[in-house]
């Protein structure tokens, strides 16, 4: 007895489904854009900067997480904004000119970073003195501290977002 794999696939309700599946891979679609270099490497500084800031982004609910839990100076809190201090600094060199949105790529950074560059640049000193406060507690066991300097780091996250990013 010979096995005949289409017939028993088409029996089974196999062909149809795999029909759709390959129709499904965009066999029709264009193929994707190619990027200059320069092109790529714009895209790249916009996903290493939604990176960075997933990461802060992490790092601050940590603390959040450990405060709530009554724990503001254990080992998580005091890694998670050592790791926000050392993000701090950076941020300036996260924004270059040309990966705003006119870049043409996904980016929740509005345009008023490069256009306001003075207040952009204002709004980064008063996250980075916040930060130093936030770490000096940090370094300090300072428990109290952590909690007051916790709501100052959010405030200042919160008025940079209201002001250069886009809502999600």
């Amino acid at each position: 007895m010979k096995f005949d794999l289409i017939k028993s696939a088409a029996g089974r309700g196999i062909l149809p489904a795999l029909a759709l599946v390959l129709a499904s891979c965009g066999g029709g679609s264009e193929p994707p854009r190619v990027l200059s270099e320069e092109e790529q490497a714009i895209k790249d500084q916009i996903e290493a900067r939604r990176a960075n800031f997933h990461d802060l982004g992490a790092a601050f609910k940590a603390v959040g997480d450990e405060l709530r839990a009554g724990r503001p100076t254990s080992p998580t809190s005091i890694f998670s904004i050592q790791a926000i201090r050392s993000y701090a600094p950076q941020m300036a060199s996260w924004f270059p000119e040309g990966s705003g949105p006119e870049a043409g790529f996904e980016t929740d950074s509005l345009s008023a970073v490069w256009e306001d560059e003075d207040a952009f640049a204002q709004s980064l000193q008063d996250f980075q003195a916040s930060v130093a406060d936030f770490s000096a507690a940090a370094v300090a066991n300072d428990g109290d501290a952590i909690r007051a300097q916790f709501r100052v780091v959010g405030e200042s996250c919160e008025s940079c977002h209201e002001r250069f990013r886009a809502e999600e």
